[in-house]
């Protein structure tokens, strides 16, 4: 059975957790990290890779090649702020691992790595010494679709990756607007489109929904305008709502979840124009996981006005608010309880009892109640 996004993420969050703490330098742990970081993804290294591959005649020993996909070339964490001194090196590797006499061409994916700092290069669609990708490790269980190719699949780039702001509200606005404006659906369909692809939006970037489906399908749509997003986005919709055991395995849907409830129960099948779906995919692209439900609430409430508030069901209650609930209800007694805590197997039960915890919201309607209790008790 294929490796989960959700799985990577958790994997690779030990990782971070392991070699955070710790200087790696190249000569002693480089095919340590490897490994751990190519198992994060589901691969066994050690039976698909070549360590300190000589390419004779002066051309050095590639760290680590995994053929067919990627050369990685590590230096010590020392070397962090000095990776772009060391891009020529890595390149090069690329460059003289073809072999036209076998018609062994060179791998896709060059990775420039001081274990505390990822470089990622496509060189063969995109020459030169810039990557496609930088990040830090600690923002790699957030960016692990960068890595993809790690786990046999196509990887995801994406360079925008700047918290929810007032920007994309205003362009959920104009999005809405537009659509009202050409009278595309109905006052119900247009509310269900937008929650239901503001849902994928935030499950795509925490790993609820595999591999950025939701943005390749959108990145699909701006390549191919004849295709129409009522049947693409609206089949997404579809097959989330569809609670067969057996999920797709190939194709536009490949490896979308089931989701419970009841937001999915009619799919929304919304078409956009070619410019709408370029405003859905630029709101796609910011990054959905990092997004404050405070800050979004009262963007929410002062850019669409009360009558589309209460048209997305979308009604806004400030944290100050909440949190007369939230704290004496959660936060203290659950705090209380830990305070009190004298022996390992007293906390074990405690972290169990706190893993089954649930909280209700009977008149849910931003979300803003559930999202602030869920980061309390992340934060317990």
């Amino acid at each position: 059975m294929a490796i989960t996004a959700q799985e990577i993420r958790a994997n690779l969050t030990r990782l971070v957790a392991k070699w955070g703490v710790r200087k790696g330098y190249e000569k002693g742990e480089a095919q340590s990290f490897l490994i751990e970081l190519f198992a994060a993804y589901g691969t066994d290294l050690s039976k698909e890779a070549r360590f300190e591959e000589h390419q004779g005649d002066g051309g050095g020993f590639i760290d680590c090649l995994f053929p067919g996909v990627a050369i990685f070339e590590m230096k010590s964490a020392s070397q962090t702020k000095q990776l772009e001194r060391h891009r020529a090196q890595a390149l090069g590797y690329w460059k003289r691992s073809a072999d036209p006499d076998s018609g062994t061409p060179a791998p896709p994916y060059v990775v420039l790595c001081s274990f505390e700092r990822f470089e990622i290069f496509k060189p063969g669609r995109f020459p030169g010494e810039e990557p496609m990708v930088s990040f830090d490790l600690e923002d790699l269980p957030d960016r692990y679709t960068a890595l993809l190719f790690l786990a046999g699949r196509e990887p995801v780039f994406e360079q925008n990756h700047a918290a929810v702001t007032i920007e994309v509200v205003e362009n959920l606005a104009a999005l809405l607007s537009k659509i009202e404006a050409r009278e595309e659906g109905s006052t119900h369909d247009r509310r269900s489109f937008l929650l239901q692809s503001v849902w994928a939006m935030f499950a795509e970037d925490t790993g609820q929904i595999e591999d950025l489906r939701f943005t390749r399908i959108l990145d699909d749509l701006v390549a191919n305008p004849a295709r129409s997003s009522a049947d693409d986005l609206g089949g997404l919709f579809a097959v989330l709502n569809d609670s067969a055991e057996l999920r797709p395995t190939h194709g536009l849907y490949e490896g979308v979840p089931y989701v419970n409830g009841s937001l999915f129960a009619e799919p929304a099948r919304i078409h956009l124009l070619h410019d709408e779906v370029s405003i859905l995919r630029e709101i796609a692209g910011f990054d959905w996981s990092k997004v404050d439900p405070a800050i979004f609430g009262s963007l929410m409430q002062d850019v669409f006005g009360p009558e589309r508030r209460h048209q997305l069901g979308a009604h806004y209650t400030p944290e100050s608010e909440i949190q007369k609930v939230v704290e004496p209800t959660i936060v203290r007694p659950w705090s209380n309880r830990i305070d009190a805590v004298d022996t390992h197997a007293e906390a074990g039960e405690i972290l169990t009892e706190l893993h089954r915890f649930r909280v209700l919201d009977p008149a849910c309607g931003c979300g803003n109640f559930l999202s602030i209790a869920y980061r309390e008790l992340r934060r317990i």
